[in-house]
């Protein structure tokens, strides 16, 4: 199952989708996708960072865009020093 984390103040969420559900073009997995890719675009034009989790054993990678494909994606909030997340109101 391909993943969303998002991370967040009050703890984070996860989305989740089977890509096999996602290529037959289950409705469900479909509106999940949508989701998933307004989340990352709205976080990605927040500043916030958006990473791709290929393997346990290998480093996360800064991506620009969502990719449905990638085995796990995390949203990172913006942090600032002393106030808490910066822009997360």
């Amino acid at each position: 199952m391909n993943k969303l984390q998002i991370m967040g103040r009050d703890g984070h969420r996860e989305l989740g989708w089977e890509l096999e559900k996602v290529e037959a073009e289950d409705p469900e997995a479909l509106a999940v996708i949508a989701e998933a890719e307004r989340i990352v675009e709205e976080a990605l034009a927040r500043g916030q960072a958006v990473l791709v989790v290929e393997a346990p054993d290998q480093p996360a990678k800064r991506v620009e865009r969502f990719d449905q494909t990638a085995p796990q994606t995390v949203i990172v909030p913006r942090l600032a020093g002393g106030c808490g997340y910066a822009g997360d109101d």
